[in-house]
């Protein structure tokens, strides 16, 4: 029996929010998203935030308002 496909959530380059900063949708997988973040890197934060693009829970995030 075939898997039916979800519906996306997200639409490729959609504005996001993660802990108070913007980043773009790249790719949206079952229930993960894959986001890059704008601004990036951020100053004095290089350890919360160590990489420009990753994986979260999709939610995990907010659509801008």
């Amino acid at each position: 029996m075939e898997k039916e496909k979800e519906e996306p959530l997200f639409e490729k380059g959609e504005v996001l929010y993660y802990q108070g900063k913007e980043c773009r949708v790249i790719a949206e997988y079952d229930r993960t998203v894959c986001v890059e973040f704008s601004g990036y890197p951020f100053a004095g934060e290089e350890e919360e935030f160590p990489h420009p693009r990753v994986i979260l829970l999709k939610n995990e995030v907010q659509r801008s308002a």
